[in-house]
């Protein structure tokens, strides 16, 4: 539940963003929102996606609409899984 709260957190934020550049031609919180999606996933996104067998397409659009919230609870699986090994 916690986790589609964030989502959705994410999708208003990209919403917000748009918004802004709608109506005041600031085109910033979009661009900052869109750039430190990318940048995530690349940086670390895209190891967790391949080790979980996540198509690399797909990663890199949730990356871009959600960020950090839907890989990290992946991420928390692999490593509790490593864990019990």
């Amino acid at each position: 539940m916690k986790n589609k709260i964030l989502m959705a957190g994410s999708i208003s934020l990209y919403a917000a963003g748009i918004a802004l550049w709608i109506w005041k031609g600031n085109p910033i919180l979009f661009a900052v929102i869109l750039a430190l999606h990318c940048s995530e996933y690349f940086i670390t996104a895209r190891k967790i996606a391949a080790k979980a067998g996540v198509a690399q397409g797909k990663a890199f659009l949730l990356c871009l609409l959600f960020g950090f919230t839907w890989w990290l609870p992946i991420k928390k699986a692999q490593e509790a899984g490593e864990a019990e090994q």
